[in-house]
Order: C-alpha cells, then structure tokens, then sequence
C-alpha cells in the first residue's frame, strides 16, 4: 500500500528533522501532525471506496430493472 511507504519516509524525514534541530515541541507536533494526516488519508480512501461499492451496486440495480431477460 502506497500510503504505507509515504508514512513511512514521512516519519524518517521528522526523525531527522528532529535530530538536526532536537526539540521536544518539534517531536510532538511533527508526530502529531503525522498521524493525524495518515488518518485523513485512509479515511478518504475507505469513504471513496465506499461510495464507489454504493454505486456500483445502484448500477446494477438498474441494469436489471431496464434490461429484458
């Protein structure tokens, strides 16, 4: 999963951050600001996901209500 891959180099961009500047304010709020980004991105993804499944769904709805068997 790509997201995975982006937290990850993500997270070892702040490490490294952190350790040039070596501040405990900047650890908080770089891991903050982390997690609460990887949270609104799987959160876009499962409700894209979820309205793709809901639509597809509605399709096929109406794919059988219109065409004759």
């Amino acid at each position: 999963m790509i997201y995975m891959r982006l937290f990850t180099i993500l997270l070892a961009a702040s490490f490294m951050v952190i350790v040039f500047y070596g501040d405990l304010a900047t650890v908080t709020s770089l891991l903050a600001g982390l997690c609460g980004g990887f949270v609104a991105v799987v959160a876009a993804q499962n409700n894209t996901i979820a309205k793709l499944k809901t639509l597809e769904k509605r399709v096929e709805e109406l794919q059988a209500t219109t065409l004759p068997r």
